[in-house]
């Protein structure tokens, strides 16, 4: 199969700029070998129609055009998505754009945070204040429309970034259409433009336990009314709450978002959930704490006994105590919020690059899903020895379960209030 057919299709789709006088990089060191790196996806029109036109001076640039409003919801996206392995296709600039553009809305908590992109016509270095690709490097990308990679001080600000670029591709999607899909491969994101994205609205998180039980949440929306587009385009990552509690039905829909079980299932047969995982291990599992004013309770995606086959979707109470002011002592900078969520990952992974990703996966799921909700969301990592510790003594975690990351969530503050409306770039 010939992956890299051109469309009948051949004009031009790019608009280059002459290389702007005094413009500022974002690059300040460059590691060569994410210049290589690749993910992998395409669409039917692309840059590589034009590679002799642009695959010239170092520096050139490729205008990107404006993200495109999609109708799918946050909450359609995330019960949608799944990864494709085999990618293919030819990309176009409003794709490529498309899935940039969202990427440059998560939040950095990490001095840097750059992406590259390899398209068949060369690697770029991605200026999301322009919204513009600089060409980098003539090294094309091989098995995929495109690929982005992540150089990051963090990998929890790669792994922040990796969702909103793959809801985004989601949020293009339409049945019966071919769709922009993607999957994460050895630390890129890929990408390819071909048959497969389905849409569905088919619940698949149902808690095993009857209302009156203590570990009874209720069933996520999995079809909201909201634009991701729009979601994206005004993330509410705040620094303080007000007081009110979160409801049980927002704490479900939040606690899916992040890790929630959703229809698809993986290539080794497990129950998939809201993000992708490497190998589809899953080692968040069991591994998700939260801590309000009602106590403190281990999140369940699995029925009990973790079998990864199963779907469930409860919060087991492991104290009745309100921790939350302890919290805040624990950990430095931890804003006073209505629920704190930690994302724990087991003892031996800690540190393994693929893992911290996932846990910044879920983070950024939660972000969209509370901004979705009008609620505000604050993370803190990476998180120091002793705060790690100290989390694991006040909420009487295992030993094996080393907290990554809390993710503080609540209404926010009057200080935190939103600017006039500001309409999100359309095409």
């Amino acid at each position: 199969m010939n992956r890299w057919a051109n469309p009948s299709d051949t004009s031009s789709l790019l608009r280059v700029s002459p290389r702007r006088a005094g413009c500022r990089a974002l690059i300040l060191c460059v590691c060569p070998a994410l210049l290589l790196s690749g993910l992998g996806a395409g669409h039917s029109r692309s840059l590589a129609q034009d590679a002799g036109e642009i695959a010239e001076p170092f520096g050139q640039e490729v205008i990107l055009p404006p993200p495109r409003t999609a109708g799918n919801s946050v909450e359609l996206c995330l019960n949608s998505r799944y990864s494709i392995h085999n990618l293919g296709g030819v990309a176009d600039l409003q794709q490529i754009g498309h899935v940039l553009w969202a990427t440059a809305q998560a939040p950095m908590l990490g001095a840097y945070r750059r992406v590259w992109v390899a398209t068949p016509n060369g690697t770029y270095l991605y200026d999301p204040a322009r919204h513009v690709l600089v060409w980098k490097k003539a090294d094309t990308v091989t098995g995929a429309a495109f690929k982005i990679s992540y150089e990051a001080e963090l990998a929890f600000d790669a792994g922040l970034a990796y969702m909103p670029a793959i809801l985004a591709a989601v949020s293009l999607w339409r049945d019966g259409e071919v769709s922009v899909v993607s999957c994460p491969q050895d630390g890129q994101l890929c990408f390819g433009v071909q048959q497969g994205g389905t849409l569905t609205s088919e619940p698949a998180a149902q808690c095993s336990v009857p209302a009156d039980d203590a570990a009874w949440l209720p069933d996520p929306t999995v079809a909201g009314s909201n634009h991701l587009v729009e979601v994206l385009g005004d993330l509410r990552y705040v620094s303080s709450f007000t007081r009110g509690p979160l409801t049980l039905r927002q704490i479900s829909q939040l606690l899916w978002a992040g890790y929630g079980c959703t229809p698809h299932v993986t290539y080794d047969s497990k129950a998939g959930l809201t993000v992708p995982s490497a190998y589809a291990a899953y080692h968040l599992t069991g591994a998700m704490y939260l801590a309000s004013e009602r106590g403190v309770f281990q999140y369940h995606n699995r029925t009990p006994g973790d079998d990864p086959n199963t779907r469930d979707h409860r919060m087991e109470r492991l104290g009745s105590q309100d921790i939350r002011r302890w919290l805040t002592y624990a950990v430095a900078g931890l804003p006073d919020a209505p629920c704190h969520v930690v994302l724990c990952l087991p003892r031996a992974f800690v540190g393994q690059y693929y893992d911290e990703l996932e846990v910044g996966f879920v983070a950024s799921n939660m972000l969209i899903q509370a901004s979705a909700m009008d609620l505000g969301c604050h993370f803190n990592a990476p998180l120091s020895l002793q705060e790690c510790a100290d989390i694991q003594r006040l909420m009487a975690l295992p030993a094996d379960h080393v907290p990554r990351a809390v993710v503080s969530v609540g209404r926010p503050a009057e200080s935190e209030a939103r600017p006039p409306d500001v309409p999100v770039p359309r095409s």
